[in-house]
């Protein structure tokens, strides 16, 4: 009997405890159907990665540091690494299901090589039951449908997500060149990947295998901080890398509406939203009331701070912290 081969990539930098949760869980998803590699893509963390050896997985473990810490090129190093033509990314915090290999290998069977896979997104239990923040957050993900045309129903790509995504790599895909490693700092390398493939003819198409989110106790203020740098490095380098995509984003739409574009002229406009943003953080926690409107309004406060600040600092590629 042929083993189906998977190999799953895992970019990271300081978050052993989910990367081992997520080696836990995939060594409890193998059986004598499957086989897996998976392949570490870091930077250098602050922690001893002699434990991985030291625990005993049924599967074989590439380690690999590299300066740059560009979720980008790590996940391209990866890719250029792997054994098996089954492509699994992953998070260094997202936690597969107990179904997630078996979900997969439904789906590689299913689709033809042009298909880009992308998974569900949840957030765990204990979290989702007390706080409205991450009740926000799960609810922009897309979840399973029981339906007969699952493989049919396509993503647009600002849908889909490289922190549980897979493909059938080939010569095609290595000609388009994986994901683009201009891309420093935080956001739209997914999606640039999505439309850009979509634009060659790939199909964008659910998966029913499942990630937990887990990046530790809820904490509203760093979600705001990646959206912060969106408006100041990510809708940057999505302008620079690929215009015709930028476009087709709410952001886009944002800064080029007039209200927006006399707004953001206004003198000490980044106190007054910064301090606003405060405000609202501190209404959040006293909220009894699921108020979705009041985070999509802190993003959009965020990215405009971020937007303010763009071109005031340049990123390097070997800086440690992801939003930097």
């Amino acid at each position: 009997m042929n083993l189906f081969e998977f190999s799953v990539i895992i970019p990271t930098f300081n978050r052993e405890k989910q990367l081992i949760n997520i080696l836990k869980n995939l060594k409890s998803q193998l059986n004598n159907k499957y086989k897996i590699e998976i392949i570490i893509c870091d930077s250098y963390s602050d922690y001893n990665k002699k434990i991985f050896p030291k625990q005993k997985y049924n599967f074989k473990i590439k380690y690999i540091n590299i300066n740059e810490n560009i979720l980008a090129k790590k996940r391209n190093f990866g890719i250029k690494l792997s054994k098996y033509k089954y492509i699994i990314l992953l998070d260094d915090d997202c936690i597969p299901d107990r179904n997630f290999l078996k979900e997969y290998h439904k789906s590689f069977i299913e689709i033809k090589p042009n298909s880009i896979l992308s998974g569900i997104v949840d957030y765990p239990i204990k979290y989702l039951k007390k706080s409205n923040y991450i009740k926000y957050r799960n609810s922009k993900h897309f979840k399973y449908t029981d339906h007969k045309n699952y493989y049919n129903n396509y993503l647009p790509a600002n849908k889909i997500v490289a922190m549980n995504m897979g493909f059938i790599n080939s010569s095609a895909m290595k000609k388009l060149g994986y994901f683009n490693e201009k891309f420093i700092g935080y956001g739209f390398e997914d999606f640039e990947f999505g439309y850009r493939y979509n634009k060659f003819g790939y199909k964008l198409i659910k998966t029913r295998a499942r990630i937990i989110h887990d990046e530790g106790a809820p904490n509203l203020e760093k979600y705001l901080n990646k959206f912060f740098h969106l408006g100041r490095d990510g809708m940057k380098n999505l302008i620079l890398i690929n215009k015709n995509s930028a476009k087709k984003t709410t952001y886009n739409k944002l800064e080029n509406n007039l209200i927006f574009k006399i707004i953001t002229k206004m003198p000490k406009l980044e106190f007054l939203l910064l301090n606003i943003e405060k405000i609202l953080l501190v209404f959040e926690k006293f909220q009894n009331i699921y108020l979705p409107y009041l985070y999509d309004f802190l993003r959009t406060l965020s990215y405009t701070r971020g937007f303010l600040n763009r071109d005031k600092k340049k990123l390097k590629p070997n800086n440690r912290d992801w939003y930097e």
